[in-house]
């Protein structure tokens, strides 16, 4: 089920809206074919709109086209062909000026014809003020992905980690290596505050995600120390917070992992947090100038 920015749960379907876009064609919400991710392969990304603007598009159609090259698709569209179809589906579901949309390159199983390129609505979580304020609560889960920097459709992985979050009234469930390594969240990055050191987990052993590449450029730019290295899970009882990135959430702090209890208010992630807000601030009045890839890019 969708929600609104209050964290309380609307209406639920996928897609969400009345059309969805494919190859810059408009179609019918109801004529669209979820069996598409039983047959080939899909290569998506998740886009939070936040009036009316598709935040960071640039930096996720580059991923998108990333992942689709690291298994050898060929004859892969242009980044402002994709960018265009993010902006057409933008235009035709006018009720969505917030929101997130999946963008997928969808190709056969060979990888041989080109891909075909969707879009649309789907249904997202953003947390509550509160959730903000007091953090969250997540869970470790034994389990890896096969490709850490493809992002692909996997809806037996998808559903699985699903299950246990819900049934631990959790927010995100952590990965943890055979090795007892933390590497990311289900569908966020992960990160720790030791005394005034940021620690996250190797770019080589996540998905680098979006907001992931800002906070971590935010650390260099106002001379915030981090590290990028390997989180056992037993070192996660020497941090003093903890939070985690994603397109939905932004910068979430967590207040518990397990039974580990984590302040919510550290300074530095408060910090973090504000500088990341301007970020999304700048990058939506960037767009609002024309600043973006289009067909005559």
């Amino acid at each position: 089920m969708t929600t609104t920015s209050t964290g309380k749960l609307s209406r639920s379907g996928e897609p969400l809206g009345d059309f969805f876009v494919k190859n810059n064609n408009v179609s019918e919400a109801f004529h669209f074919d979820q069996g598409i991710y039983s047959r080939g392969i899909s290569f998506y990304e998740v886009i939070k709109v936040q009036d009316k603007v598709p935040l960071f598009a640039e930096d996720h159609i580059e991923r998108l086209i990333r992942s689709a090259s690291g298994r050898n698709v060929t004859s892969i569209p242009p980044a402002n062909l994709i960018m265009d179809n993010i902006k057409l589906l933008i235009d035709v579901n006018s009720e969505y000026g917030d929101g997130n949309i999946r963008v997928v390159l969808h190709c056969d199983v060979d990888c041989i014809s080109p891909p075909h390129i969707y879009s649309y609505f789907i249904p997202h979580y953003y947390p509550a003020a509160t959730e903000y304020q007091k953090g969250v609560h997540l869970i470790t889960v034994n389990a890896e992905r096969l490709d850490v920097h493809c992002k692909i459709i996997d809806m037996n992985f998808r559903v699985s980690i699903a299950a246990r979050i819900r049934q631990e009234n959790a927010m995100e469930a952590l990965l943890v290596t055979e090795e007892g390594f933390v590497t990311e969240g289900s569908k966020s990055n992960f990160f720790a505050i030791k005394d005034e050191l940021v620690v996250t987990p190797p770019e080589k052993d996540v998905l680098p995600g979006i907001t992931r590449k800002y906070i971590l450029e935010i650390c260099n730019r106002e001379g915030i120390a981090y590290e990028e290295r390997k989180i056992h899970s037993g070192d996660l009882n020497g941090f003093s917070s903890c939070f985690i990135t994603g397109t939905s959430p932004g910068v979430l702090p967590v207040r518990s992992i397990d039974n580990r209890v984590y302040s919510p208010v550290h300074p530095l992630l408060r910090m973090l947090s504000s500088k990341y807000a301007r970020v999304v601030k700048d990058y939506s009045e960037y767009y609002r100038q024309g600043n973006t890839l289009s067909a005559d890019s």
